[in-house]
């Protein structure tokens, strides 16, 4: 006689709640069996959701014909390890129960993580969610942020912008008060023109520009970071000569900060070229490219500041202006023929 096929209604406890509570192992399979383990984890924990799982498979299952209800429990250890004892339970259910469908009650979204593991068994033709009434919505959003915040533990891009911004602006504000929103203004709004002209490559090769020379080069990483520290006192020098008066332009503040600093920038510029030397000693082609960037940074250096004063001041006239232009234009020329010759 040929056995007809059953429909499993299958309980699923993914983090083993009624063995943990009630020391009943699973699978547990029937509907006397099922309803004494539901009682049990109730007379246990009144609260558990479980237990109305249960419950409600054994009461689908009472409804369909040629059905039989089994409950299925993982591992405290929810994952990988609870994953496997149920693929295991599943696969012992079947040696005694002939069947190819199956409908899954679950208690929420962690359980339905089970899905794929009963597919690969039997065929899924529906899955009831039993939620707890007034608390589907609130169970749904702590699964959504749980999963955010595990993505973002997870992926370091994100863990940094979303957790190391916000680490830094609460450490500025501790030490320095309600001063320390300028500096978190002043980060905030240096990441977002970072990343709204797309120069992270710029930024990264100087970061790793330090990294390498603080491997490598000890004297060259001191250089950089004395470079830091010249660019963070002419940036301040700057500032504290351009404050504006109120009848004075903004543009007029802007030539006066760059007029008070453009000297300390130059030599933030010059340590960073003798860091770059002498890292990159031993290659005489990149050495004497070097000197021509020098050049070029000391050529742009005083035409600038020359133009600044003469805007400033119109009244001295163009004349150094224009020996500082040549002089500049003389000076990288002269460097980009040393740099040909050597080649």
């Amino acid at each position: 006689m040929v056995l007809k096929e059953k429909i499993l209604v299958i309980s699923v406890d993914r983090d083993n709640d009624i063995g943990e509570k009630t020391g009943i192992a699973g699978p547990i399979v029937g509907e006397k069996n099922n309803l004494e383990a539901a009682n049990k984890l109730l007379l246990s924990d009144p609260e558990d959701s479980d237990a109305n799982t249960v419950f409600a498979a054994i009461k689908i299952s009472k409804n369909i014909k040629n059905s039989e209800v089994v409950t299925l429990t993982g591992s405290k250890h929810v994952g990988i390890e609870s994953d496997q004892i149920i693929l295991k339970q599943l696969g012992k259910v079947l040696k005694k129960i002939k069947a190819r469908q199956a409908i899954l009650v679950t208690d929420g979204a962690e359980d339905e993580f089970v899905i794929p593991i009963i597919q690969n068994k039997l065929k899924v033709i529906s899955v009831k969610r039993i939620v707890v009434k007034q608390s589907q919505q609130l169970e749904s959003t702590y699964y959504v942020i749980t999963n955010f915040i595990r993505q973002i533990l997870q992926d370091p891009s994100m863990s940094r912008t979303i957790l190391g911004i916000p680490a830094v602006a609460l450490l500025l504000f501790a030490f320095f008060g309600y001063a320390g929103w300028r500096f978190v203004l002043g980060a905030v709004g240096l990441f977002l023109l970072v990343k709204g002209f797309q120069v992270e490559g710029f930024f990264g090769a100087v970061l790793n520009e330090f990294k390498v020379s603080l491997r490598k080069g000890k004297v060259s990483f001191f250089l950089y970071i004395l470079a830091v520290i010249f660019i963070v006192i002419g940036s301040a020098y700057g500032y504290l000569n351009a404050k504006p008066t109120k009848s004075e332009m903004w543009f007029d503040a802007v030539l006066r900060f760059f007029y008070a600093s453009i000297y300390y920038f130059f030599i933030a510029g010059f340590l960073t070229w003798l860091g770059k030397i002498i890292m990159y000693y031993g290659d005489r082609k990149r050495v004497f490219r070097f000197f021509t960037l020098l050049a070029l940074l000391f050529s742009i250096t005083i035409v600038t500041r020359s133009a600044i004063e003469m805007m400033l001041t119109p009244e001295i006239g163009a004349g150094n202006m224009i020996f500082t232009t040549i002089f500049g234009f003389l000076v990288v020329f002269l460097a980009v023929l040393l740099e040909r010759a050597k080649k």
